[in-house]
């Protein structure tokens, strides 16, 4: 992010990448500190069934096995190990100090990779649904300095109908996402009272708990 705003490219146009995922090593020596040597990838998660990777909801349930938790104060992010697996990955309080730096940085925003990766269901990490996401969510804000920039991208819309300025669904409502209470795929972005419709992917649903689409 440094080098690209460096080297001349509009902060306000650079979104910084979140992770809701971790990389596993297995551990070569009985060294577990940052830089170990490690003979190859940790072993596939039980969801994610890949070689070195876990989600975060894996990651917190390996945490739960008396795994050592370590804090990267340089990088500030923590890291963990139990026995020979060695996992470096995010948690809430990286991803605040990220978002502190993000803001400080005059940086446009916040991708995810993955929606899917977070503890989606609440009950792997006991830090409520979505923990991640809503880190970012509370720490951007949902309020004018996040959702008043002009020129918004065009709507997705499942009747083809556009965005209607300061009437329809949106007059007099705060900016923000709202349900669409004939249509639980369907949900409205509201801005600054104009009327976006909006639509969730096939087979998911709108979830008021965390302003997002979700399975049913």
């Amino acid at each position: 992010m440094n080098y690209w705003k460096s080297n001349g490219a509009p902060a306000e146009k650079l979104l910084v990448g979140f992770a809701t995922y971790g990389h596993t090593f297995l551990l070569a020596s009985s060294n577990t500190a940052v830089g170990a040597p490690a003979s190859g990838p940790g072993a596939a998660g039980p969801f994610t069934r890949q070689s070195g990777f876990w989600a975060y909801y894996e990651i917190c349930n390996f945490l739960k096995l008396g795994a050592t938790q370590v804090w990267d104060a340089p990088q500030e992010v923590p890291y963990a190990f139990h026995q020979e697996t060695w996992v470096g990955y995010d948690n809430i309080k990286s991803f605040q100090a990220k978002i502190q730096w993000l803001k400080k940085s005059g940086f446009g925003g916040a991708m995810v990779w993955s929606l899917d990766l977070d503890d989606f269901s609440g009950t792997f990490c006991g830090q409520g649904k979505y923990p991640l996401i809503n880190t970012i969510k509370s720490g951007l804000g949902t309020g004018a300095s996040c959702t008043s920039r002009p020129d918004p991208l065009p709507p997705v819309t499942p009747t083809g109908g556009g965005g209607s300025t300061g009437s329809g669904f949106c007059a007099g409502k705060a900016n923000g996402m709202y349900p669409d209470t004939t249509n639980k795929n369907n949900f409205y972005n509201c801005t600054q009272g104009n009327t976006y419709p909006m639509h969730c992917a096939a087979g998911l649903v709108f979830d008021e708990s965390c302003k997002c689409c979700n399975w049913a």
